[in-house]
């Protein structure tokens, strides 16, 4: 189980690699995975990514109230590949995530 892990969390970082790569059209679809990432990562209930300017605005949800924090990177690659933990529960979520970027890139 811990190789299997371990290549699903390579091929998350494959596929992080690949979706972060500007020098081809942005895709929509790509913003999406982006998006679920910091949004699993964070347990935020909503994202505001914007790449050209390297800011992501969280919604937190905390005590019946809202928050919102604002976080910058330079690197929007390496700053995805640090919301990627190996837990049984985001195993799950990534294996979702490789499974259907496998079936659309597929058809794309």
């Amino acid at each position: 189980m811990i190789q299997s892990n371990n290549n699903i969390v390579r091929s998350l970082n494959n596929l992080i690699e690949y979706s972060t790569d500007f020098r081809f059209k942005r895709r929509a679809s790509f913003k999406q995975l982006h998006i679920a990432i910091i949004k699993n990562h964070f347990n935020a209930s909503s994202v505001v990514l914007d790449v050209d300017k390297g800011t992501v605005l969280l919604g937190i949800d905390m005590l019946e109230r809202g928050a919102e924090v604002e976080i910058t990177y330079n690197s929007l690659e390496k700053f995805l590949k640090s919301c990627i933990r190996e837990t049984e529960e985001n195993i799950s979520f990534y294996k979702n995530i490789l499974h259907y970027y496998a079936m659309t890139e597929a058809v794309a």
